[in-house]
């Protein structure tokens, strides 16, 4: 319940931000600089692509089992399909499912796994808007109130996909997984995939005329992707906007800027979850079936 009315508390704010800050040619010139300069777009696009490739990686090295990359990679680009297609985000539950179909991988396996990248990726966020929002605004959010979105994301995972975990194997998998090197290339690869994902914003901030150091572009993506644990609306569309027009303005800039580099870079992830989606379902037909029966689960839960 809170969940949904921070939601809805953040659409009508993007909603009060379109009203005020919304500019046709504002929000076309970044697109007609981006067309200006195909081979700097592509190379950002192909940066972000590889977050999502990291991602696949690091699921990959935690399941360990004898399964090509690209098994790992077309889950996770239709979660992200998903989850911008789908009112809530049920993203997750594809991965489990295309994970699952493959032999010798239990559902209880796919579903353990989903859930521990889930929580990795949510710790690495955790910590880079920590570390952000005290650089930034001279302020550490509350401990407690992190450490309870990052439980709450966690629990809601394994909610969600409706199957218990059993903590005292999770416990002896973990110390067997995370030591070593193995651990650290998984942890790495999910930070990494983080950073990456952050050349989108800075790309579209300096058509607007936004400077982001790389680390502001990192802080800004974290703490706006932190955001969509409210989303209410496919692809976070409003919660989206409306947290990352706020991180920038606190970095300094104006209300019109921020609010068109925050629709601009929102709309190019869009179009690359739906293009991404697009392929996957082209080369993998059956997964189409996957996708038709997260999306009827999806809708089961309105």
């Amino acid at each position: 319940m809170a969940r949904a009315m921070v939601g809805a508390a953040l659409i009508v704010l993007f909603a009060w931000l379109t009203h005020r800050y919304f500019d046709g040619r504002l929000l076309l010139a970044p697109l007609a600089e981006l067309a200006r300069q195909p081979v700097r777009f592509a190379a950002v696009l192909v940066v972000y692509g590889a977050s999502f490739w990291l991602r696949a990686w690091a699921w990959k090295q935690y399941v360990g089992k004898p399964l090509g990359l690209s098994v790992y990679g077309r889950a996770v680009l239709l979660s992200l399909f998903v989850n911008h297609v789908a009112p809530v985000k049920i993203g997750d539950a594809a991965r489990v499912a295309v994970l699952a179909r493959q032999p010798g991988v239990s559902l209880g396996e796919a579903v353990e796994s989903v859930a521990v990248m889930r929580f990795l990726d949510m710790a690495m966020l955790g910590g880079w808007t920590v570390i952000g929002t005290y650089a930034y605004r001279h302020h550490i959010p509350r401990v407690p109130l992190l450490a309870a979105a990052v439980a709450a994301a966690f629990a809601l995972t394994v909610v969600v996909l409706r199957r218990p975990l059993r903590l005292e194997r999770l416990w002896r998998r973990w110390r067997t997984v995370f030591q070593g090197r193995r651990g650290a290339g998984i942890v790495a690869a999910v930070a990494a995939s983080w950073l990456c994902e952050a050349a989108v914003i800075g790309a579209v901030a300096e058509t607007v005329g936004l400077s982001l150091s790389f680390w502001q572009a990192v802080w800004v993506n974290s703490a706006t992707v932190s955001g969509q644990i409210v989303q209410v609306a496919p692809g976070g569309l409003g919660t989206y906007e409306a947290v990352m027009a706020f991180a920038l303005t606190t970095l300094g800039a104006s209300g019109e800027r921020a609010y068109a580099a925050a629709v601009v870079t929102h709309a190019v992830k869009f179009l690359f979850s739906y293009a991404a989606g697009a392929v996957v379902l082209a080369f993998w037909r059956s997964d189409w079936q996957v996708v038709q029966g997260v999306w009827k689960k999806g809708r089961e839960k309105r």
